[in-house]
């Protein structure tokens, strides 16, 4: 991974976590209600960012920007985690 750009990798996790995302999803249509499995793969550990309930607020008097950023993870996305980085790492 060292001839790779840092927006290959970046862009790479991203969308590795966006796929296992997916995946965790469609998981969670397939299995069936209260089923230890779906419990175990949608569970999502979430962390946000910001001041407050709503992010970081900025009120300039005519314009108000709100600011915030959450990161939700489950057993999905850090698989889809591990085959970014696997095909980044051995696919070249």
């Amino acid at each position: 991974m060292r001839n790779r750009s840092i927006s290959l990798i970046g862009i790479g996790i991203l969308v590795g976590a966006m796929l296992g995302t997916a995946l965790g999803q469609f998981l969670g249509y397939v299995l069936p209600e209260g089923s230890t499995v779906k419990q175990f793969f949608l569970t999502t550990f979430e962390k946000s960012f910001g001041f407050g309930d709503s992010g970081f607020l900025v009120d300039l008097g005519v314009i108000a920007l709100d600011f915030g950023f959450v990161l939700r993870f489950n057993v999905c996305s850090v698989i889809g985690f591990a085959i970014a980085y696997y095909l980044l790492r051995y696919f070249r």
